[in-house]
């Protein structure tokens, strides 16, 4: 049950960061459900880490997330427990969202409605990696 929960999970956060990339390509401001400046957080210093932008990150991760979600579930790489690379992901992936978060609360003071909706699936996917993990059947 965790794994397909880590799917849809991981698909939604996917679909999420692949949206803010693609509104982040296009010309002008990003229209935010917050009434906030999306563009604000988008555009700021804090958008890149290593010269990559946290978008492109998002991608990455999720796309790690779900792959070894459905390589779980199709019984693929076998050879190796997946479980050491999935909890690390997710925990690395959680507390540079809680980062992220903050920067918008208390450094750029504007929010990005996608990007806490990111956070959001984030904190979901730890607590029910952390309840999983720990021996607690779902």
């Amino acid at each position: 049950m965790f794994y397909y929960i880590l799917i849809v999970l991981s698909f939604l956060g996917l679909v999420d960061t692949l949206y803010i990339y693609h509104k982040n390509q296009l010309p002008g401001p990003m229209s935010c459900p917050l009434n906030s400046d999306c563009t604000a957080v988008l555009q700021s210093k804090w958008n890149k880490f290593l010269g990559v932008k946290n978008e492109v990150w998002g991608i990455i991760y999720f796309s790690l997330i779900f792959s070894l979600g459905i390589f779980y579930i199709l019984g693929l790489f076998s050879f190796i427990d997946l479980n050491f690379i999935i909890l690390p992901a997710v925990i690395l992936g959680f507390i540079y969202s809680i980062f992220l978060t903050g920067i918008q609360f208390f450094k750029i003071k504007e929010y990005c409605f996608y990007c806490l909706l990111s956070a959001g699936i984030n904190l979901v996917l730890f607590v029910f990696a952390m309840y999983y993990y720990f021996n607690f059947s779902i």
